[in-house]
């Protein structure tokens, strides 16, 4: 009897030492050789847009290969990064998350702040920007397929996608998938997330065969509509995702530095209360309760002394140069608290993150939340007589490229007789401005033809600026 129990109970033990060197085994083989992207690898690629498939567990994602994007080479790997395939980790890693600015919409890869730290410090630099992405993205990014690369070390720097107005929001769009989503009914899975076999085997099995419910997608969904709805991630849940990276890195005994990104508003001035305002004091007050350094990239760019146009492709996208500068304020951010030699370590905050008010949210677009600025000005326009749409958009005449204020719409019928009054909301008021005028032709007959007028510098300095742009 005894014997028998023996038996029973050396099989027992066989079993359990065989059944665990198995879930070893595959879990090694997936941390090697994580979820690959869903899309297939195309071939190389010449064109515009930045390359990109729906995926239900980040709503869209880089297709692996290389293509040619606004005069830009890019290369994606095959987990979906901007990089080169990496092998065994033989130094310390930093992993960048964020949108199209971290990415570095625009530009050749070598050319990328990322790629120009790495040929800088002894590290790699991974570059795990996507185009459009907010902090939500970035998050199930990270779990999905960042920790895999074992970093010691993020740059987190999303917060345009999370700040901008559209025609949803990210914690919605992500419940309405099955995959891994920051919900509550997704806690068990987010535990389960942390075993690179649970990540490989949910990918095998489930998402693999789902991708084709998954939204196939630009830079956003939704977003051709400038009057479109909420934030995109409320603020609320910003300060948590953006203290949720902290927490995940204090864990693995690693750092976070957080990245303050500038755009061409920040050059000539800083607005008097941007709707992004809100944002950036998040991100500051999540540096400071985590401990973790923070790049001030407007900062750094207004001491630069370069125009907008020399740092900027647009709005927001740096340029070649601008990245350059981006570069030099991480560097020397990580060069001041002595990484890579010395470790950089974050801290989870205590409780709950402090309440910022958005007074922006629910205006439902960025264009209504900027008339909630306090500068105006009146202008006392004479206008071609079109029944036509139009546009009035105003500029700083001083500063360098004429940095846009605000603009305003005029409807068809608003302007009697080719006179109209028209109170435009602008970021600050400057002494001289240049005004601009758009008007949308109807096609008639062999086409119509849009027009386009512009003003000379005009001074702010009367309680209405007279301009002619008939």
């Amino acid at each position: 009897m005894n014997g028998r129990a023996g038996a029973r109970a050396r099989r027992a033990l066989a079993g359990l030492t065989v059944g665990g060197a198995v879930l070893v085994a595959g879990e090694s083989w997936f941390r090697t050789f994580p979820p690959p992207s869903v899309g297939e690898v195309p071939a190389a690629q010449s064109g515009g847009d930045t390359l990109m498939n729906g995926n239900p567990w980040l709503l869209w994602e880089l297709i692996p290969g290389d293509h040619v994007e606004r005069g830009g080479h890019v290369h994606v790997n095959g987990l979906g990064f901007r990089d080169r395939e990496r092998g065994a980790k033989t130094r310390p890693r930093v992993l960048a998350l964020g949108d199209s600015s971290v990415y570095g919409f625009g530009n050749d890869d070598e050319d990328v702040f990322t790629a120009r730290l790495e040929r800088s410090v002894d590290a790699d630099v991974i570059n795990g920007g996507v185009p459009g992405y907010s902090s939500f993205q970035a998050l199930n990014l990270l779990r999905g397929r960042g920790l895999a690369l074992d970093p010691d070390l993020l740059l987190v720097g999303t917060l345009w996608s999370d700040n901008n107005f559209d025609s949803f929001s990210d914690v919605d769009l992500l419940a309405s998938y099955v995959g891994w989503s920051e919900t509550p009914a997704a806690t068990v899975r987010q535990s389960l997330g942390a075993s690179a076999l649970f990540r490989g085997l949910d990918y095998r099995l489930r998402i693999k065969g789902t991708s084709d419910r998954a939204r196939t997608v630009g830079w956003q969904v939704g977003g051709d509509d400038p009057r479109s709805g909420d934030r995109r991630v409320a603020i609320a849940d910003y300060a948590r995702n953006l203290e949720t990276f902290c927490s995940i890195m204090a864990a693995r005994g690693s750092g976070v530095v957080f990245v303050l990104l500038p755009n061409r508003e920040d050059i000539a001035a800083e607005a008097a209360e941007p709707a992004w305002g809100p944002y950036r004091d998040v991100m500051r007050s999540a540096a400071d309760r985590c401990g973790a350094p923070l790049v001030d990239g407007p900062a750094a760019f207004r001491a630069t002394g370069e125009s907008a146009d020399a740092l900027f492709l647009d709005l927001m996208h740096p340029t070649a140069e601008g990245h350059r500068w981006l570069y030099e304020a991480v560097a020397s951010t990580l060069s001041g608290v002595g990484w890579p030699a010395a470790p950089l370590r974050v801290r989870t905050p205590d409780g709950a993150p402090p309440a910022i008010t958005d007074r922006f949210e629910g205006h439902g677009s960025i264009v209504e939340a900027a008339a909630l600025r306090p500068e105006a000005l009146v202008f006392e326009v004479n206008l071609p007589i079109i029944a036509a749409p139009m546009v009035l958009d105003v500029r700083d005449a001083a500063t360098p490229g004429a940095v846009a204020l605000g603009s305003a719409p005029i409807a068809p019928g608003e302007a009697r007789d080719g006179e109209a009054r028209v109170t435009v909301q602008v970021s600050r008021k400057p002494g001289t401005v240049r005004v601009g005028l758009y008007v949308d032709v109807p096609p008639t007959g062999g086409g119509g033809e849009d027009l386009r007028r512009e003003s000379g510098d005009l001074s702010t300095a009367g309680a209405t600026v007279a301009v002619d742009l008939r």
